[in-house]
């Protein structure tokens, strides 16, 4: 059965919070006394769900100060069990206990429901807070990098994981995996496979589902390659994303303009693969008839096949609409499409009134 931490065991954690740090040192000062064997990227372990909770208290404690029942409620979370937890439950526990302790984590959690996002996303400035100390703000980095993540949101999701120090959050297999996510959509391919191989090769703690759809991401980095059609269509359904976010600006732009540059590239190269683009038949040899036929005219019909214009006479312009129909279009217009299109029919149906007639052609 789990064992609920009393008050005065808060106590005693929260001031022993310094001594328990020394005695089970993280990663990054194992690595740096030679305690442990790394590669060249770095050996990555979670810490254990024991230094894990004395980090926890410890900040609870000093934010909620003698508020009593809240360090019982809290302390009463942290009753580890036989089975000692996954990096990933120690995670949720971990931000729960700060939304708890914190009136303003609290706020920003309620931001981050999926189930009701808006345009823009919540901002999160308790990141920049250096009085939170940087085990909160590591681990609040990766809750809200992962938060944007989902959103779609690419690029401030892997602006935030950047920055977060993997030697800090519970769950550094997490951070990983959704920095591997952000720089696989966005087609950075060497960041992206360096992160990976370091999620599968040197992280311990990986989740099956984690390391399966890594193990895909970097099979499809691999085979990607630049100017090539397969990177156009990526680039096309990021283009869509970011239409999709609500973003029109430099960027966007930018990448519609490199996928029609790389377009021109590949249709050029293929022109010239193929010759210069001629239709030419086998041989050089033309498929144009030596004797075609003078007029068109219907199989077994003896008549000319002309037609009298006078039958068709335009007496108004192609297109026209009665009155009552033309400002029911209108109306149709005005109310089902955005500002931007009404002005763009505008302008066409001001080029189209200002054009010269066609004279039967």
């Amino acid at each position: 059965m789990p064992k609920a931490v009393s008050l005065a065991a808060l106590a005693c954690m929260s001031l022993s919070f310094v001594a328990a740090v020394r005695a089970e040192p993280t990663v990054n000062e194992l690595r740096r006394t030679g305690d442990i064997a790394t590669s060249a990227i770095g050996l990555v372990v979670p810490p254990s769900p024991e230094l894990v909770r004395t980090r926890v208290l410890e900040w609870v404690a000093q934010r909620v100060g003698a508020d009593k029942p809240r360090l019982e409620e809290i302390g009463k979370l942290w009753g580890l069990g036989d089975e000692p937890p996954t990096a990933q439950t120690l995670f949720e526990l971990t931000i729960h206990s700060f939304a708890l302790a914190d009136e303003g984590t609290q706020k920003l959690l309620d931001a981050c429901h999926l189930q009701h996002v808006t345009l823009l996303p919540p901002e999160a400035k308790l990141l920049e807070q250096a009085d939170a100390g940087r085990f909160y703000i590591a681990n609040m980095s990766l809750y809200y990098g992962r938060y944007l993540a989902h959103r779609q949101m690419f690029e401030e999701s892997l602006d935030v994981l950047e920055k977060t120090s993997i030697g800090d959050v519970v769950d550094p297999a997490s951070l990983l995996f959704f920095k591997a996510v952000c720089q696989h959509h966005l087609l950075l391919k060497t960041e992206g496979l360096a992160t990976i191989e370091q999620l599968l090769k040197n992280t311990e703690g990986v989740p099956v589902r984690y390391a399966t759809v890594a193990s895909l991401m970097q099979f499809d980095l691999e085979a990607l390659r630049e100017q090539s059609l397969d990177e156009v269509a990526r680039k096309m359904t990021d283009v869509e994303r970011r239409l999709g976010l609500g973003r029109t600006g430099q960027k966007v732009q930018k990448k519609e303009d490199e996928i029609i540059v790389t377009l021109d590239e590949l249709i050029k190269k293929i022109e010239d693969q193929q010759g210069g683009g001629g239709g030419g038949g086998a041989g050089g040899q033309s498929n144009r008839s030596s004797s075609p036929a003078q007029d068109s005219v219907i199989k077994g019909s003896t008549a000319p096949g002309k037609v009298d214009p006078k039958k068709f006479k335009n007496e108004k312009e192609w297109g026209d609409l009665p009155p009552r129909a033309r400002a029911k279009a209108k109306d149709l217009i005005a109310r089902e499409f955005p500002a931007h299109y009404r002005d763009a029919i505008d302008e066409f149906t001001k080029k189209a009134a200002n054009r010269p007639a066609a004279n039967g052609k």
